[in-house]
């Protein structure tokens, strides 16, 4: 309703953000609300209940926006039309950081006519080790605090005898704060509305009128006006004594032309900080028997490239899961060793059908980066591919990645974010991904050919597909010809 009396039309665009974090309180559910507002079947007469009088909604257009489907009401969201917008990809970043963040965070320093360039290989520096998230948020902080530094280095270089205060400035600052002393101390006087309205001498008793005057008088008397009250009388200070408005805008201070400052790769640590991601691959030499590549999406928009490791013990058969693990990946664990249990014998991990495989050894499961959680259904191939590494003593090649949930029968289920985890691939140097079938259509037509340059897609259905370009080319591959493949 408020919006409606604001924008004086009645079929304005509503924003309503952040849908997702709507929660029932004390003054009543929200989405009940909304599935009414929201519902084009019945909206048309929608009932105010604060304003008790019915709304005609039915032309009114909705734009709701969420991070997260999960916690929006399956009959609220059924009501919308959803519409997925994916994080962008460095190249768009690098382009909105040199045509719009950079220009506007260098005029906001007061830097527009100096020469301080951020060169495009430190923007791309920025993009891969110090903002990875799907928006530019961060970047725009990171590239404000560049030209404020850049701002303060040169000022502290210079000194104040380049750049002295102006006078113009000085002088306003010195005639407002005298001027707002004077208003303090300047109280105008004021009287008693008592001791005004009370006479120095005794009430005169009005005169009787004769009765030849009030027989030949039609008209009424004409009436006095009122005495004007206290509140009237009073001066107003706002009238005597404009208010003075002592802040003003200060142009940027001229920059000699002499300054001269680049920020390069080699600089760029001086201004931001030391790197907040490392490097993008933990291990840059083949990794041991039981690790295995895998691409996640974290929560923050992004995607990352996540090793999972796996080794067994002495102990009774139990699984054991670190990282920071959700309840979706610990079920794709047990769903990978169970089905790595059931093909022992095929795999050529037992020697016989019936031989009792792990019931006297633990298997224990990481996945490193343990501060982050880690959730979602896209780390089944990963895990399985990580235990039948460990079982075979076969190491997996560290330039392959995969994705993609698994069933307990052996089928790759598709899976989300592959723009983002591609992405995370490309920057890690990762030469072949395994995705699911069912996602060929999604990566050809909504992953920009620039990220998937020099990435070689394969497309698994089955588990077996998935083993067979895992461990291509290494002799386990000899004996699961006849009994696996």
């Amino acid at each position: 309703m408020l919006a409606l009396k604001r924008v004086g039309t009645e079929n304005p665009l509503v924003l309503i953000d952040e849908v997702d974090k709507i929660g029932r309180g004390i003054n009543g559910d929200p989405a009940s609300a909304l599935l009414e507002m929201l519902d084009p079947e019945q909206n048309n007469s929608f009932l105010d209940h604060y304003m008790d009088v019915p709304v005609d909604l039915s032309r009114v257009l909705f734009v709701c926006t969420a991070n997260n489907l999960d916690t929006i009401p399956a009959p609220l969201l059924d009501r919308m039309e959803v519409l997925e917008v994916s994080g962008y990809v460095s190249e768009e970043k690098a382009v909105i950081a040199e045509r719009y963040l950079a220009p506007h965070a260098r005029e906001a320093s007061g830097l527009s006519s100096a020469d301080v360039i951020l060169e495009r290989e430190a923007v791309d520096i920025l993009i891969k080790y110090y903002c990875r998230e799907s928006g530019v948020r961060n970047l725009k902080k990171h590239i404000d605090k560049i030209y404020r530094k850049a701002a303060l280095k040169v000022v502290q270089e210079l000194g104040e005898e380049t750049f002295p205060e102006p006078q113009a400035a000085a002088a306003q600052a010195e005639a407002a704060s005298s001027q707002s002393t004077e208003l303090a101390s300047d109280k105008p006087e004021t009287t008693s509305p008592a001791a005004e309205s009370e006479p120095t001498q005794g009430p005169t008793p009005p005169p009787t009128p004769s009765a030849s005057t009030a027989s030949s008088t039609s008209e009424p008397a004409p009436t006095t006006p009122p005495p004007a009250s206290p509140a009237d009388t009073t001066p107003n200070p706002d009238e005597t004594h404009p208010k003075t408005v002592t802040t003003r805008e200060r142009k940027p201070l001229p920059i000699p032309e002499s300054v001269h400052i680049r920020i390069t790769p080699d600089t760029l640590k001086d201004y931001v900080g030391p790197p907040v991601y490392q490097k993008d691959r933990m291990y840059a030499r083949p990794p041991p028997a039981g690790v295995s590549t895998g691409l996640g999406y974290l929560g923050n928009g992004s995607g990352a490239v996540m090793p999972v490791e796996a080794m067994s013990m002495p102990g009774k058969g139990g699984l054991q899961l670190t990282g920071k693990l959700g309840e979706v990946i610990r079920e794709s664990a047990q769903i990978g060793l169970s089905w790595v249990k059931s093909h022992a014998f095929e795999l050529g991990i037992t020697t016989s059908a019936n031989d009792q495989f792990l019931n006297e050894r633990d298997v224990h499961v990481h996945m490193p980066e343990g501060s982050i959680g880690k959730e979602g259904p896209s780390a089944g191939t990963a895990i399985l591919s990580a235990f039948v590494s460990l079982f075979t003593k076969t190491r997996i090649n560290p330039d392959i990645a995969m994705t993609g949930e698994i069933s307990l029968v052996g089928q790759v289920l598709p899976v989300g974010g592959l723009k983002e985890k591609i992405l995370a691939a490309h920057r890690a140097g990762i030469t072949t991904i395994i995705a699911p079938a069912a996602n060929r259509a999604d990566i050809e037509e909504n992953v920009p050919e620039s990220v998937k340059t020099g990435i070689r897609f394969v497309y698994v259905e089955t588990v077996k597909e998935v083993l067979e370009e895992v461990f291509r080319d290494e002799p386990v591959m000899e004996r699961w010809k006849d009994t696996l493949l």
